[in-house]
Formats: C-alpha cells, sequence, structure tokens
C-alpha cells in the first residue's frame, strides 16, 4: 500500500471557502475501441470529468435502544456495495457515467477512453447514529472504490484504487455528505498504470497530491428506505440509492476546514481484494 493523507472535503459548506470542483481524468490504461479523441496518438484517458454518478444498495443496523422504533440517537452500522463472490451485485453498486458525458469530446482533453467494458465499484461500512427523520450522521467507517473490466471473472479478482476513511457528516439537501481522508491506494498496476496513477488532476496524479478534495452525494432520500422490525431490539433499514462524487484541490485558506464529502454510498466497506 502507498499511504497517503488526501483530505477529502464537501465542497458546498457555506462557512468553508472551498475551492470548486476541478477536472479530472481516468487512465485505465487500455484503449477499449472508443477514443474519440487523439486514438492515433494512443491515448488511453477519459476526458476531462466533473463528476462521476453512482448508484448503490444499502442496509442499516438500528439498535433501537428505547424500543420505540428507529428515532433520533440509535446508533447504526451501514453497509453497502457489491457483495463478495457475486459479480452480479455489481450492476446495482457501481459508478454509473461521468460529467459530461463522454459522447461530448472536448477538444483539449485527453482522450476518450470508452467507459463500458471496465468499471468502478465499491463496498463500505459505517458507523454513527441516527437523526431526525431516518437521516443518518456517520462519524467513522471507509469506503472502497474497485477496478474491474470484462475480463474479470470473480469479485476477488477486483483491483482496489483508493480508500477513505470516514470521520463526519454533514446535512445538506438531497441526502448527507461525508467528510474523510484518503489513506491508501491499492497495490499493482491495472493495464500497465500504477493504481495510484489512474485518476489525475491536470497538476499530477492523485498519490501525487495531498488535500484532494472531494463531494460525495449520498441521496439517502428516508421515501426510498425500507424498515424491517427484527424483533430483539434491532431494525433494518434497506434501500437503493444514487448519488454523484467530484473532487478538488482546495485553497489554502480551506484546507483546515474541508473534510472529504463521499459517496453516501452506502459504504464501501474496506475489504481488501487479492
Amino acid at each position: 500500500m502507498n499511504v497517503k493523507s488526501l483530505t477529502m472535503g464537501l465542497l458546498l459548506i457555506a462557512s468553508a471557502p472551498v475551492a470548486m470542483a476541478d477536472q479530472f481524468y481516468i487512465d485505465v490504461g487500455a484503449d477499449y475501441g472508443d477514443n474519440g479523441f487523439a486514438q492515433a496518438a494512443g491515448n488511453n484517458t477519459t476526458g476531462w470529468l466533473n463528476e462521476m454518478t453512482y448508484v448503490y444498495q444499502s442496509n442499516t443496523v438500528v439498535t433501537d435502544a428505547d424500543l420505540n422504533g428507529p428515532d433520533a440517537g440509535d446508533s447504526i452500522v451501514t453497509t453497502g456495495g457489491f457483495t463478495d463472490g457475486d459479480i452480479s451485485s455489481v450492476s446495482l453498486n457501481q459508478i454509473t457515467g461521468f460529467n459530461p458525458s463522454q459522447s461530448v469530446i472536448d477538444p483539449s482533453s485527453p482522450s476518450k477512453n470508452g467507459y463500458g467494458s471496465w468499471g468502478i465499484t465499491f463496498q463500505f461500512e459505517l458507523f454513527g447514529t441516527l437523526g431526525t427523520g431516518l437521516t443518518t450522521n456517520f462519524t467513522s467507517g471507509d469506503i472502497t472504490f474497485y477496478y474491474y473490466d470484462a475480463t474479470t471473472p470473480t469479485t476477488a479478482q477486483f483491483i482496489e484504487l483508493f480508500t477513505i476513511d470516514i470521520s463526519s457528516t454533514q446535512q445538506s439537501v438531497g441526502g448527507p455528505r461525508l467528510t474523510g481522508t484518503i489513506t491508501s491506494f491499492g497495490a499493482g498496476s491495472i493495464n500497465g498504470v500504477a493504481v495510484g496513477d489512474v485518476f489525475n488532476f491536470s497538476q499530477g496524479n492523485f498519490d501525487e497530491l495531498v488535500d484532494i478534495a472531494s463531494s460525495v452525494d449520498f441521496n439517502t432520500d428516508p421515501s426510498q428506505i425500507t424498515a424491517q422490525d427484527n424483533g430483539d431490539g434491532t431494525w433494518n433499514l434497506t434501500g437503493q440509492h444514487d448519488g454523484s462524487v467530484s473532487f478538488a484541490v482546495p485553497e489554502p485558506s480551506s484546507l483546515a476546514v474541508v473534510g472529504l464529502g463521499l459517496l453516501g454510498l452506502a459504504g464501501l466497506g474496506r475489504r481488501r481484494k487479492a
């Protein structure tokens, strides 16, 4: 593991003077036949991106301390993302696309590497308490992103990209945004590209930079949640959600106040893959 400390932060906190989202690109080291720009030059990256969109499933176990049903202050453990050993679960727990759409090519951008024969998925495990109206307030846990492609036979062969340790939650319109830090990158390479070089800004790849801000829209609307009483003092809250994630390098003045706003993606748990 290449251990780093990249501060991931909320981009929309009114009290925090944070830089606007910076464009980034992804290099997976292979031409999958969809390079709309500079294909002849052998470029293997996506174009410039503003954000990634995603879908995910979550399951929250609520400890009902007062036996009055799930309510504010109850402790929670939320898990989600793909299921180990079940590659079909990726379809409900993955990055679904980019903004702007990769069908639109910016001639000043890196080449377009079609998103279809490769993908990004995740797992998470988060800890915290319930707020009012079944909102979630996470204070610890982690989310891990993985790369896979059409030749990946099982979830055991997914390649870890990076892990984000969660430290707090900010409530906002549309759902909570998680804050934390990237603590490690996966080992090895993807089609000849070192894992730490897969995500890039114009200033350099992610594992060369520090204090990278990330805004993750969790989108856990209580109307999308199904509650089940387990009859033992706990409840299960389950749902299918969506959201988006973007990145930025904060201005120096904002470094002390910026955290990571990470995929509400009902957390990508830190599960190491071979």
